[in-house]
């Protein structure tokens, strides 16, 4: 079957490589590569055959890559951190290089392979980190936004590395090179937003109109690879194209359908771009030289560690943001496999150390959730011993704080709450360790203090022991954590209200002891809920009992339900669900006008308990058998649902309307 064959082997390989990476909590390129590595010519057992081949089919898969990458691109997302995104990044990148390229030269490689090795460990993996991010509950904080910033970034800045990079040792590379390709890049990129504006939009808008969702994914595939092809044909790199082709996309009104469309094609190739590495990996080589790939690793994350760290604390984010940077970013990139793929197909990067390079990337990798997850004890481990930043705090009364509330938080759902606080007069203060926020947050006029809410100090100046409340908006899991529980050891009697992200939030906050929880996007749902059940005319107590079972199933946690009382509690929730308030209007032909309570035997018939009667201004609460029910009194009722009905049933014989439920 020639190369069907080894493609079928591949993409069995990469399921199965795929479903352990997943069983080991690893990126699935990892187990792509291994995949590649098990089915690849240096191994035994079943091997693909045509291994060049499939590195030439393995280019589609990387300028799809490029192409949804150009896609996703959005300069919205480096606007909250683009000082430390658009500056640090590529600062970052030419320390990084100047470090690998001082390794090279220890190693005794010459100046040509050093500087490969510097490009290779100067990215960091996009996959990785927000894998990392996720599975912390991280997505969300200021030190994720600027690890995501500066990740865009470095996939900008790939692209002129794709173009430079492989001509590094070629006898016509010079300062006139470079030059000349510099001048090809400007005159596509000025026909490219030529036909970005031009022409493209009408070509989708036609395509589009014919409802074909094939056509329309054919369509996007084209423009990619197609507008890849014309500058592989003018010298340039064919994934730089690509990317160029989705940046030109990622700005019209088809970009998330196209996005949509091309995944499943582009993760498909991408499996086989990442597993075609993995060929290339010689396991024995690595054997031998495992002592040289630990030292390499050690290395990077000493080295690359220290950069992030200092880049970020030079732009001013201080605290954990340099440490979670240094930590969480080391690894080296999927797109710096990319690089090496290309250099080795120019010869401008010797493929005998392919193997060497692609090991230290891959165990960088490896231990990067591992290295991750050491954020918080060695902020804190340092913290004991450095001492405390100082404090900012902004329009905090003279005489103090008392009976306020402290939101630890000035983000979106912290700052709206202040807001409305302010309006109704009630105190308060926020806690935000984010300068940006901060700032805000004083245009705005609010009490805030600048500082990290898992501190005691910071705490102890929001006077949290004299607070009447506290309000987490905290996304991270650990985060959360920490900060409730140094809230019980200052002030264990106040009520604490969190926002939880997702579901294993929720279950730590309340294995901890935090039992008001709100879910934002939960509570939202609920909201569209009752909107539908009251669209269908269901009363408004059954949309109620509805609302509150969800939350019930919701809100109530294993740990609740291991608790020995939380059986009673359900039982009498349940119970208290099952009674309803109903008012009536007592009308003027009815036969209860002019009847006492005791006359009209309303109890007696339907089982419903008269629980007030409203007479004008006047409201008479539980009243007795002698009370006389007059034609226009409101009568509140009070039973079971099939109580009410009853009662209902009762009322339309006697002339009594409902007007409420």
């Amino acid at each position: 079957m020639g190369i069907a064959s080894d493609l079928v082997i591949l993409i069995l390989a990469g399921l199965l490589g795929g479903f352990a990476a997943r069983l080991l909590r690893q990126p699935l390129l990892l187990g792509y590569i291994v995949a590649g590595v098990i089915v690849g010519p240096y191994t035994g057992g079943i091997t693909v055959s045509g291994v060049h081949d499939i590195e030439l089919l393995a280019e589609i898969g990387v300028a799809l890559l490029l192409f949804t990458l150009g896609i996703e691109f959005s300069i919205k997302e480096l606007k909250p951190v683009k000082a430390v995104a658009l500056l640090g990044t590529p600062l970052q990148i030419v320390l990084t290089m100047a470090f690998g390229w001082g390794i090279g030269s220890l190693m005794g490689w010459d100046s040509h392979l050093s500087l490969w090795f510097g490009a290779f460990i100067s990215l960091s993996s996009t996959m990785v980190v927000l894998k990392t991010l996720e599975s912390r509950g991280l997505v969300g904080t200021l030190s994720s936004r600027v690890m995501i910033g500066m990740l865009v970034v470095q996939d900008l800045v790939v692209v002129p590395m794709l173009i430079l990079m492989p001509q590094l040792g070629s006898d016509a590379f010079g300062l006139g090179q470079v030059g000349f390709a510099a001048l090809k890049t400007v005159l596509f990129l000025a026909s490219m937003f030529l036909l970005g504006t031009r022409i493209i939009p009408h070509v989708m808008k036609i395509v589009a109109s014919w409802n074909s969702r094939e056509t329309f994914m054919l369509t996007c595939s084209g423009i990619g690879l197609g507008i890849g092809y014309a500058t592989h044909m003018l010298g340039l790199s064919f994934a730089f194209g690509a990317f160029v082709a989705g940046m030109v996309l990622s700005e019209s009104k088809y970009a998330y359908q196209a996005l949509s469309d091309i995944l499943p094609l582009r993760d498909v190739f991408s499996l086989i771009f990442f597993a075609s590495i993995g060929m290339l990996i010689n396991p024995v080589f690595i054997w031998h030289n495992l002592t040289t790939i630990l030292l390499l690793t050690f290395c990077i994350f000493i080295g690359k560690g220290i950069i992030f760290g200092c880049i970020s604390y030079l732009f001013n984010y201080k605290n954990v943001i340099p440490l979670a940077l240094g930590l969480g970013m080391f690894q080296v990139g999927e797109l710096s496999f990319l690089l090496l793929q290309q250099g080795a197909e120019s010869g401008s990067f010797p493929r005998e150390y392919f193997p060497l390079f692609m090991g230290t990337g891959i165990l960088t990798m490896m231990l990067t959730p591992i290295l991750s997850s050491l954020t918080s004890p060695l902020y804190s481990f340092f913290k004991k011993r450095t001492g405390w930043n100082p404090l900012q705090t902004v329009h905090i009364p003279i005489e103090g704080l008392e009976q306020h509330v402290v939101i630890l938080g000035g983000g979106r759902f912290g700052s709206y709450v202040a807001g409305v606080l302010e309006t109704v007069d009630i105190p308060y203060v926020i806690i935000e360790l984010n300068s940006n926020k901060v700032e805000e947050a004083v245009e705005r006029g609010q009490d805030v203090i600048y500082g990290d809410a898992a501190q005691e100090i910071v705490l102890n100046a929001a006077e949290v022991s004299r607070a009447r409340m506290v309000l987490m908006t905290i996304p991270s899991i650990n985060g959360s954590g920490a900060v409730f529980e140094k809230l019980k050891k200052l002030a264990p009697g106040t009520p604490v209200v969190a926002l939880s992200r997702n579901q294993e939030q929720l279950e730590v906050l309340n294995s901890l002891g935090v039992h008001n929880i709100i879910m934002p996007e939960f509570e939202t749902s609920l909201e569209m809920i009752r909107q539908i059940l009251r669209h269908f005319s269901l009363p408004a107590a059954e949309v109620q009992n509805v609302m509150d079972s969800m939350r019930r199933d919701r809100y109530t946690t294993d740990v609740e339900r291991q608790n020995p009382e939380h059986e009673l509690l359900s039982t009498l929730r349940a119970a208290s669900d099952s009674i309803e308030l109903t008012w009536v209007q007592v009308g003027d032909k009815s036969c209860l006008a002019g009847q006492t309570l005791a006359e009209s035997r309303i109890r007696t018939v339907t089982g419903v308990s008269v629980a007030g009667v409203l007479r004008g201004e006047k409201f008479s609460i539980n009243p007795d058998g002698h009370f006389e029910l007059h034609a226009g009194d409101f009568v509140g009722i009070m039973g079971s649902k099939n109580n009410i009905i009853k009662f209902n049933e009762f009322a339309a014989v006697a002339g009594v309307s409902s007007v409420s439920e």
